[in-house]
C-alpha cells in the first residue's frame, strides 16, 4: 500500500467521531442540504471569497466531497478505473484506492455518486453499480457487493448515481431490480438483510430516513414515482406514481411533520404529499409546475421548500404549493443552505451567496464564476469546517467561507 495513504487512513481512524460542522455524506449530516456553520460571511467581494487551493487530478466524474475532521473524500474515474481520493484540508493529495472499473455514462463519464463516511469506515457506490466498504485504519476492502449481479439490480440510462445511506449497522442501496428495487445491507459484512420490490428500475435518487411518529422510514425516488419502506423490516408502505419521459428523480424528497415534498426534471413540477399515522399510506395535497427540479437539489427553509427550476431559484409554500417567492439568482444548478445563507453554484459555472429565508431572497450577496476544471458543472456544493467546497471535473477547488 501506499505509505502515504496508510498514514492518512491511520490518522483517520483518530478522528471518526464526527463534529457539528463535518460533512460526511451526501447532501450533508442529515442528506437534507443544510450545514450547521455557523459565522460565515455574509457577504463576497467583488471577485468573491478568498480561495485558499485547489488541487487538479482527480479524475472524470461528478462526486462532490464528504469532509470529516481534517480529510476529504471523493471519487474520480483515471484510466477508466475508480479512485477513492483522500485529500487533507489544507489541499494536499494523501493518497488513493482504486475501487474498479467506471461508468462511460451516456457520454458523461466517472462516478456520480459521493462517498458515506461512517464510524471507522467509508462506503462508494459506482457507476457500474459496485458498492465498496472500506476500513479506515488500513484501507482494505472489508467487503463488497455488485448491486447487477448478486442483487438483481439493472442499469440506467446515464448510470446509477445514488449515494449510499448508512444508519448504524445499516446500509440502505437502490439496485433497481425486478426483485430487488431498495435494499437493506449489513454495514459490517454486506450480507442482505431484506430487500422491496416497490418501484421499479432506480432513478439516480439518494434515499432519505426519517422517523414519522415513531417509524422509521425510508423515502427514495423510484422509476415509477415516490416510495415509502419500513426501514427495519422492509415492508412496502406506499408508492405515488410519479413520472418523467427520462426516469430521473435525482432529488432526494424533503420531509416536514408527514408532509412529503418532491421534485423533477423535464417539466414535471413539484408535488407536496401528506402520509397518513401511520405513514402507510399518502395523498397528494398540491402540485406546482413552477419549481421543477432537475438535479441540484431542493431544501427545506422553515415552512417552505427551495431549488431551481429550469431558470430561476424558486420558493414554495410546503402546506399550499403555493409560490413564495422566485428570482433569477444565478439560474439553475444546485444548491446548499448554512447560517441563514444559500450558496448556489450554477450549470454555467457561476456561484453565489444570498441571504434567505421563508419569506424572502435577500438578494445577491457575492458572485464569482468557476474557471478551473472542466466539463459539466454539476457537483453540488459543499460548506464544512468553514470552508466552500466546489468540484468541477478533476479539480477540486476550496474557498473560504468564515468571517
Amino acid at each position: 500500500m501506499n505509505r502515504h495513504l496508510l498514514a492518512l487512513l491511520v490518522c483517520i481512524a483518530m478522528v471518526t467521531g464526527l463534529r457539528a460542522d463535518d460533512w460526511p455524506q451526501w447532501r450533508g449530516p442529515n442528506r437534507d442540504g443544510r450545514s450547521q456553520e455557523k459565522g460565515l460571511a455574509r457577504r463576497w467581494p467583488g471577485t468573491g471569497p478568498q480561495k485558499l487551493w485547489s488541487i487538479n487530478g482527480l479524475g472524470e466524474g461528478f462526486s462532490t466531497v464528504a469532509v470529516v475532521g481534517d480529510r476529504i473524500f471523493t471519487t474520480g474515474m483515471v484510466d477508466g478505473q475508480g479512485k477513492l481520493f483522500l485529500i487533507s484540508t489544507a489541499g494536499k493529495l494523501l493518497g488513493a484506492k482504486t475501487y474498479g472499473p467506471e461508468t462511460k455514462g451516456g457520454g458523461y463519464p466517472g462516478p456520480r455518486s459521493t462517498p458515506t463516511v461512517a464510524g471507522d469506515r467509508v462506503y462508494v457506490l459506482s457507476g457500474e453499480g459496485l458498492l465498496v466498504c472500506f476500513k479506515l485504519n488500513d484501507g482494505q476492502v472489508v467487503w463488497q457487493k455488485d448491486l447487477f449481479r448478486d442483487l438483481g439490480g439493472r442499469q440506467i440510462q446515464w448510470s446509477v448515481t445514488e449515494s449510499v445511506l448508512v444508519d448504524g449497522d445499516r446500509v440502505y442501496c437502490t439496485p433497481g431490480g425486478s426483485d430487488a428495487t431498495v435494499a437493506a445491507l449489513d454495514a459490517r459484512n454486506g450480507r442482505e438483510i431484506w430487500r422491496s420490490r416497490l418501484g421499479g428500475k432506480s432513478a439516480h435518487c439518494s434515499p432519505l430516513l426519517v422517523d414519522h411518529n415513531g417509524r422509521r422510514i425510508l423515502l427514495t425516488m423510484a422509476e415509477e414515482g415516490a416510495i415509502a419502506v419500513d426501514a427495519k423490516d422492509g415492508r412496502d408502505l406506499w408508492l405515488h406514481p410519479y413520472k418523467n419521459r427520462y426516469a430521473v428523480h435525482a432529488s432526494t424528497p424533503v420531509y416536514l411533520e408527514g408532509m412529503v415534498v418532491i421534485s423533477s426534471g423535464y417539466n414535471q413540477g413539484s408535488e407536496g404529499l401528506q402520509m397518513n399515522q401511520a405513514g402507510t399510506a399518502v395523498r397528494k395535497l398540491w402540485e406546482n409546475k413552477d419549481l421543477s427540479n432537475h438535479h441540484g437539489g431542493i431544501i427545506r427553509l422553515d415552512d417552505a421548500v427551495v431549488g431551481t427550476g429550469e431558470r430561476d431559484l424558486i420558493c414554495l409554500d410546503i402546506a399550499t404549493g403555493r409560490v413564495k417567492w422566485r428570482d433569477p439568482a444565478v439560474g439553475k444548478g444546485s444548491i446548499v443552505f448554512a447560517d441563514g445563507l444559500l450558496y448556489m453554484y450554477s450549470e454555467r459555472g457561476e456561484v453565489g451567496l444570498a441571504e434567505v429565508s421563508a419569506k424572502s431572497f435577500g438578494g445577491l450577496t457575492g458572485k464569482f464564476r468557476v474557471t478551473e476544471g472542466s466539463k459539466q458543472h454539476w457537483a453540488h456544493p459543499v460548506v464544512a469546517n468553514g470552508v466552500l467546497y466546489i468540484r468541477h471535473g478533476d479539480t477540486l477547488i476550496a474557498y473560504k467561507a468564515g468571517e
